[in-house]
């Protein structure tokens, strides 16, 4: 082909190098970092290129998509996993005795489910040291309870009583010792308060326990557990007629007999 008249091909040409040159330049690795000179000590540092190995980058990039891969995998397993049933403990059923204490009739009662199934005499707690009335519950039971302020004190080789119904506060004689007072089948329900087995005179005697007939006591202290309700009410009578026994009614005063006249005495011989 031929150039037109009048017009030189050289420009052309050149444009066309100058591209391919450009070309081939992009092609081409980016050059390593020129060492820059230090200018205090004139040794050179080298600046490590920024780029990160292409072939690592991807082993990386497998290795997560494996990882991803188990964990969808483990997930897929799980979802056809029934779920598992946590065991929880059966309720506990709840408690169908209950105590009542009536003061006034100084009488208790052994309740399930609201009916009566036992009862007994009691003797509570005298002026002074009442037995204090209320909804409680048992809070303690004790086999062989012991009081810790009430007892008795006895000499100690014979064992006499030198003074009964004693306290801790009072002074022990010289050779006698203090015995605390046993409370057998022992059912705390409010503070130094409780029920046990006692001696019953068919009045309020206590120091503020509720005594009762031993065999009874153990009825009670053997079907009743901890956290059983009591309940206390009434007020207590100076003295109380046991139920067993008829009533007692006022003697009538006899009526004062007549003085005997005294007999005369008949007239003796030598009166005459």
């Amino acid at each position: 082909m031929e150039a037109p008249a009048g017009k030189s091909p050289w420009p052309a040409l050149a444009i066309v190098v100058a591209l391919a040159w450009t070309s081939a330049q992009a092609q081409q690795p980016s050059p390593a970092p020129a060492s820059t000179p230090s200018p205090s000590a004139g040794v050179s540092v080298t600046t490590p290129a920024l780029t990160a190995p292409a072939p690592a980058l991807s082993g990386t990039a497998a290795a997560l998509s494996g990882t991803a891969a188990a964990l969808t995998g483990t997930a897929a397993a799980l979802s056809g996993t029934a779920p598992v049933a946590l065991s929880t403990p059966a309720p506990t059923p709840p408690n169908p005795y209950s105590i009542e204490i009536d003061l006034g009739r100084q009488r208790t009662y052994l309740l399930k489910d609201g009916k009566k199934i036992a009862e007994a005499p009691v003797s509570s707690g005298r002026a002074g040291h009442l037995t204090p009335t209320g909804n409680f519950s048992v809070i303690q039971k004790d086999l062989n309870h012991f009081s810790n302020l009430y007892g008795k004190i006895v000499e100690k080789e014979s064992g006499r009583v030198v003074k009964a119904g004693a306290d801790v506060a009072m002074p022990v004689p010289k050779g006698c010792e203090f015995v605390p007072a046993p409370m057998k089948w022992f059912m705390r329900f409010d503070g130094a308060t409780g029920m046990h087995a006692g001696v019953l005179p068919g009045y309020p005697a206590s120091h503020g326990c509720v005594r009762m007939p031993a065999s009874k006591a153990e009825l009670f202290f053997t079907t009743v557990a901890l956290g059983t309700p009591v309940h206390v009410f009434g007020d207590p009578p100076l003295r109380t007629i046991s139920e067993e026994e008829p009533p007692k009614h006022a003697a009538t005063p006899r009526p004062k007999p007549s003085p005997t006249p005294r007999p005369t005495p008949s007239r003796l011989w030598w009166h005459f």
